[in-house]
């Protein structure tokens, strides 16, 4: 089965039963979709200065804080296991899933310019993200 059809059933299964070890398996899934580039990721969901995100590693909390006297801001980046993701960010995310295949989608036609492979990839994900 290739990527794309694991990322179909993975869906699929989220979709019969929206839970959070579900929802685990389709971001692994669409990490392995992800283009081979440390820049860029998807972001799964913020929650006060924490925001949530995956690339091709895995998912990551960054942490934005800004400086109490100076005008500028920092930020930190954690990684964690995808069952570290907070339960409340996970029910957003499951309620909502096709913003995730949106945001995948644009990194793929983004990619599909410097690699035409990855334009039929970005189509077919379009079509997931539309059903």
């Amino acid at each position: 089965m290739d990527k794309l059809e694991q990322l179909k059933s993975s869906l699929n299964t989220l979709r019969l039963s929206g839970t959070k070890e579900n929802l685990t398996k389709v971001l692994i899934e669409i990490t392995k979709l992800l283009p081979p580039s440390d820049d860029v990721a998807i972001t799964v969901g913020k929650k006060g200065t924490h925001e949530y995100v995956i690339d091709r590693k895995g998912l990551a909390i960054i942490t934005t804080s800004q400086d109490e006297y100076l005008p500028f801001l920092s930020s930190s980046e954690k990684r964690i296991s995808m069952e570290q993701l907070p339960d409340d960010v996970a029910k957003k995310v499951i309620s909502d899933i096709s913003s995730l295949l949106v945001q995948l989608r644009d990194i793929l036609k983004a990619q599909a310019r410097r690699n035409p492979s990855y334009g039929l990839l970005a189509s077919e994900v379009d079509l997931i993200a539309k059903s």
